[in-house]
């Protein structure tokens, strides 16, 4: 009998310990048990829409040339905004490939590219470089002017990547450009370079093969004419003239340089007056 009772104790002891081995698991409202942790082994976490993200948060930015605008890729970058409380980071590989641009408009040499942000302010710091696939042509540094520049010279492909920067965070934008020579402009340039004196060459801003060059109207501007068989004004009636405008450190000052030629005879006719 006293076998008996001590063997009934021993049981009961062990009952209470495997019950206090046992953990109790938290049940929602409801009465249904929560999904499991995504701490668990095989869990898989949701993946952020990094695109939806961007799209709502993060600066677009619209690049315009030729009349055609397109959207430039983002590179990696990570951007938090304190004021809607969110934040998103993303990885691309950079350099960017430039096969892998989603649109590559075709331009010409010197056309002008305008930058346009989805957001106002526009960024507190920014600068600009561009590559040339396939050439064996070193990166250039690209001069921004009231948020737009001018395609880089020569014939290609021409690989534009901008760094922009805002107190929420720093984003590297890029795009591409399929460039078609444009001889004759270049031909002027180079021409108006070489009548440029060795001072104005050195006060001269960016590269002088990437200077404007436009279509030139006399009507309501006088010209201080080198040549003399066009120093009356009449002479130049209905002829085509184009000009060639270089900017130099004393733009402030002084205001630009610009050549305007003959565009039949690519003649030197005058320099537009500076101040």
């Amino acid at each position: 009998m006293r076998k008996q009772a001590i063997v009934a104790v021993l049981s009961a002891l062990l009952l209470l310990q495997g019950c206090g081995e046992r953990t109790a698991q938290p049940v929602a409202e409801g009465g249904h048990s929560p999904p499991p942790s995504s701490s668990a082994p095989n869990a898989q976490l949701p993946k952020a829409s990094v695109e939806a993200a961007a799209t709502d948060l993060v600066p677009r930015l619209d690049v315009t040339v030729g009349g055609e605008v397109v959207v430039a890729q983002m590179g990696s970058y990570c951007w938090h905004d304190d004021v809607k409380g969110k934040g998103v980071c993303a990885d691309a590989a950079m350099p960017p490939s430039f096969e892998n641009l989603n649109a590559v408009p075709r331009s010409q040499a010197g056309d002008e590219i305008s930058l346009a942000w989805s957001v106002e302010p526009p960024p507190d710091g920014i600068n600009a470089h561009v590559s040339f696939p396939g050439q064996e042509r070193p990166d250039e540094a690209v001069e921004l002017r009231d948020g737009a520049f001018r395609a880089a010279a020569g014939a290609g492909d021409q690989l534009y990547v901008i760094n922009a920067a805002w107190p929420q965070g720093a984003v590297p934008y890029y795009f591409g450009l399929h460039v078609e020579g444009d001889d004759e402009a270049d031909s002027l340039r180079e021409l108006a370079w070489e009548a440029l004196t060795e001072g104005d060459k050195q006060s001269v801003v960016g590269d002088w093969r990437e200077a404007e060059v436009e279509m030139f109207d006399t009507a309501h501007v006088s010209l201080l004419i080198v040549q003399e068989k066009f120093q009356d004004d009449e002479s130049l009636n209905g002829r085509s003239l184009q000009s060639v405008t270089f900017h130099t450190q004393n733009d402030a000052l002084l205001g630009p340089i610009t050549a305007v030629f003959d565009r039949a005879s690519q003649k030197l006719i005058g320099w537009l007056p500076r101040e």
